[in-house]
């Protein structure tokens, strides 16, 4: 299959070294002074390069660490080995096995893939997993003997088996002339056990009968290039002798599970302080753009009427490189999909993008064009609009009691009391607690909570696009509206989302129709729940929202529902507001609607057996109990597993909402799931798992929109004479 001439393809090494023994027996400052020339080298060329150190040593015996290393010349490799064959640690290595290779897209993907993931094998991007597996791969003759038809049948067995182990990322290379080997393979994974038992099951596959040779395989751990060379020996010689080495600027990729704050061994690749030469301004004549290397991360480089900009290299969306993108009034627009950023912050700007990409200062000394690290990340915009978290300032009996008031509110007479034998606490410490929790606004209200629709109110989640500069003043005129309750800005096309909801015998249509026209909205998405699969906001206040699993909660059927009476109506416009901090607060309330406290339970009782109550519960406000991230996760679900993936995703306990929704030409994502999470980390940890899951389901593609401003918060009150007074 001919390459197509415009693709922009890379050479690949991978080179494996190992020290002679005699290393270890020299005096520690020699030991000192070979690895610090090493690590300078290391860290020059991890600036023009993508570079990537791994150590083999423990987990084999005739190798001890790798380089993998991708450029688009070839000459970089030479002059890299033999910069450090030259340094004092040089003299004591040897490199028993190097592989070389090329990206190239493969015919058999070609054909079973979707067009974006064929281009993505033009440009490999080293992820950030810890383990990596390398082998070499040699087909027999024979299967070259066969023709296309059969062995794109046996590639297609092939491929699906790959396709259900989506946490291993497999980089395939073509070595064809190059090297003694046809194909280099090198799978990435941060659970070896899962590389196994998909290696087991591809043997099984009727391709791997035309399989020549497969070995040696090599187990490599990513790690930075200083924690590499420690790993060789004579570490402790250096250390107590001398001052330890300087931490060089990392090039090896973060291992999953490390944390890596405050670590002078982090492997996650961060810019150095200060800008480094990419290229020379002849390189990238204006109108034209360049894919460069800083600190082992490729970024495109754009050359505009406007000036300089660098971005990271691959779209939110479907990781499509943007240097092949079209630039056009300051934004970048991907070559894949469509998706949009801004050129200067790397926001995201359209659909389908899942959020910003890292944007990177750019200047100018000479003929030389330098890159360095952003002054502000574009991930910290998106919170500067949110309320601040309180977290820290919450000790056990406060997290304790966060959880009752969501979860399992007593609905007793004396409440607080029933708290406090929970938390060990007298009935006014536990009041004193919630006093305080309100005063500090991670407490937003303690009320009933009713279903909207089953009261007979009509309600939409609505998506606009507003103009940017007039998105303050739009969303001051919806936020007027007393049915619209939630309003968010969000980073994408749609910028603004908000729901609203309209009492019986008020067309919705109409009522948004007004609304949005007054707040001179260019584009509206009315999106009601079609089904709702779970509503269920219970932030767990105790645990990692990434640890805490599957729900198990059960679903019981409400029974069948009588018309509300007026009685009823009174009763919910009192136990809809914030309950008062008093020892009896159900007989307070009873006494405003004329009623006894039992007669109250007796009602809040039916009206839950009824399905129009949900629950008693505190309301928390989730940015300032230290839930600061709001992904709303959307997915494209075909629609004759909707069903299923619904379910799935309702299982998940860090999941509150889970909704189906309609879709749009502009708009494909049917199922939303929304996550509260303490970081952009957890929520998108979260939303991997569950794509793992649905996976098989054939869902591929989903959306993740953050909230980057709160422009309204607060629960619909029901029944009120404010809510006739309508735009």
């Amino acid at each position: 299959m001919e390459q197509p001439r415009t693709a922009r393809r890379q050479f690949v090494k991978f080179a494996f070294w190992k020290l002679d023994p005699a290393w270890r027996n020299l005096p520690s400052a020699e030991h000192e002074r070979g690895k610090q020339a090493f690590v300078e080298i290391i860290t020059q060329w991890a600036e023009r390069i993508v570079l990537r150190t791994y150590t083999l040593v423990g987990v084999r015996g005739d190798v001890d660490m790798l380089l993998w290393l991708v450029s688009e010349r070839l000459e970089d490799f030479q002059q890299l080995h033999t910069e450090l064959l030259s340094t004092p640690l040089g003299s004591y290595l040897t490199s028993p096995y190097s592989y070389l290779a090329t990206t190239k897209r493969s015919m058999y993907v070609d054909k079973y893939a979707t067009e974006e993931e064929a281009k993505r094998r033009d440009i490999i991007v080293p992820g950030q997993n810890k383990y990596l597996f390398v082998y070499p791969f040699v087909k027999t003759r024979s299967w070259y003997a066969l023709s296309a038809e059969e062995r794109q049948q046996m590639m297609d067995e092939h491929i699906r088996v790959g396709r259900q182990y989506p946490d291993v990322k497999l980089n395939t290379t073509y070595s064809f002339g190059l090297d003694d080997q046809e194909f280099v393979v090198a799978f990435e994974t941060d659970d070896p056990m899962r590389f196994v038992d998909l290696l087991m099951e591809l043997r099984e596959t009727a391709a791997s009968s035309y399989t020549l040779r497969d070995t040696p395989t090599f187990t490599c751990i990513a790690t930075p290039v200083a924690a590499m060379l420690d790993s060789l020996g004579g570490v402790q010689a250096a250390v107590a002798d001398h001052e330890p080495l300087p931490e060089a600027p990392p090039v090896a990729p973060a291992p999953a599970n490390v944390s890596t704050s405050n670590s002078t061994t982090t492997s996650v690749a961060q810019p150095v302080t200060g800008f480094v030469q990419v290229c020379t301004q002849d390189e990238v004549p204006q109108g034209s753009s360049k894919l460069v290397v800083y600190t082992g991360e490729q970024l495109a480089l754009f050359h505009t009427t406007n000036g300089w900009y660098a971005l990271e290299n691959r779209c939110s969306h479907a990781r499509g490189p943007l240097v092949d993108g079209e630039v056009k009034d300051g934004h970048i627009v991907c070559p894949w999909h469509s998706a949009e950023f801004d050129l200067q912050t790397g926001a995201a700007l359209c659909k389908p993008a899942r959020g910003p990409v890292q944007a990177y200062a750019v200047k100018l000394d000479g003929d030389a064009v330098l890159v360095g690290p952003q002054a502000t990340l574009v991930a910290d915009p998106a919170h500067a609009d949110l309320p601040p978290s309180l977290e820290e300032h919450l000790d056990g009996n406060d997290r304790k009691l966060l959880n009752i008031l969501q979860w399992d509110f007593p609905v007793l007479p004396r409440p607080w009391e029933a708290m406090g034998e929970m938390l060990g606490e007298s009935e006014q410490a536990v009041m004193d607690r919630v006093q305080r929790l309100r005063d500090m606004g991670i407490v937003r209200q303690i009320s009933a909570i009713f279903d909207t629709r089953r009261l007979g109110y009509k309600s939409s989640l609505v998506a606009v696009r507003v103009a940017p500069e007039q998105l303050d003043e739009a969303a001051a005129i919806i936020n007027q509206h007393p049915g619209v309750s939630h309003n968010y800005r969000r980073d994408h096309y749609f910028n603004m989302w908000f729901t609203i909801a309209v009492p019986p015998g008020v067309v919705l249509e109409d009522e948004l129709g007004k609304l949005t026209e007054r707040a001179g909205v260019e584009v509206v998405r009315m999106l009601p729940t079609l089904k709702l699969y779970k509503i269920a906001v219970k932030l767990n206040m105790e645990q990692d929202e990434t640890k805490v699993g599957k729900d198990d909660a059960t679903w019981s059927k409400t029974k069948e529902a009588r018309t509300l009476t007026e009685h009823d109506k009174e009763l919910i416009r009192v136990v809809q507001e914030d309950m008062p901090l008093i020892g009896d607060p159900f007989a307070q309330m009873a006494q405003r609607v004329g009623t006894t406290e039992a007669e109250l339970f007796d009602w809040l009782a039916e009206m839950q057996s009824m399905g129009y109550l949900r629950r008693v519960a505190g309301i928390l406000r989730h940015q300032k109990a230290g839930f600061g991230d709001n992904g709303m996760v959307t997915w494209k679900v075909p629609e004759d597993q909707v069903e299923a993936a619904g379910k799935i995703m309702a299982s998940y306990a860090a999941v509150s909402h889970c909704y189906l929704r309609p879709v749009y030409p502009d708009w494909p994502y049917n199922l939303f799931s929304m996550i509260h999470a303490r970081s952009r980390q957890n929520a998108e940890e979260i939303a991997t798992e569950m794509a793992k899951e649905l996976a098989p389901l054939g869902v591929t593609e989903y959306v993740i929109l953050y909230s980057s401003k709160e422009f309204k918060k607060e629960r619909v009150r029901y029944f009120v004479e404010e809510e006739t007074k309508t735009s």
